[in-house]
């Protein structure tokens, strides 16, 4: 448990507009994760894109800092300028091992929804 990840952006940090800068379409998304993977030799990775949060989960010997986030960001190629990209590497939440895996739960039981309790 201790590689489990989370990075995310949500609406506690974020505005909801600029949130809408950073989702993936499905047609696009298999392909993204699979460079992310790639490059960073990260075994399983899962995207979370809804209303109010796109998180990134998964499992890796990696360490994330700002710079990581920030490399991670310009390899999913959102076409977020430099300016935009700082700010988004300053309002990104990081979880780790235990805290990771309490903050998914914690998001399957809508606890960290704009309403609590939306389905």
């Amino acid at each position: 448990m201790r590689d489990l990840k989370i990075i995310a952006f949500t609406h506690k940090h974020i505005a909801l507009k600029e949130l809408g800068k950073i989702v993936i379409c499905n047609d696009i998304l298999e392909e993204k994760l699979q460079i992310v993977k790639a490059k960073y030799n990260i075994s399983e990775i899962f995207y979370i894109g809804t209303c109010n949060r796109v998180e990134f989960v998964f499992t890796g010997a990696v360490d994330i800092d700002p710079e990581f986030v920030k490399s991670f960001i310009q390899t999913l190629d959102f076409g977020v300028s430099n300016e935009n990209l700082e700010d988004f590497v300053k309002q990104v939440s990081v979880f780790e091992a235990e805290e990771a895996l309490n903050h998914l739960l914690r998001i399957s039981c809508s606890l960290e929804s704009l309403v609590v309790g939306e389905k």
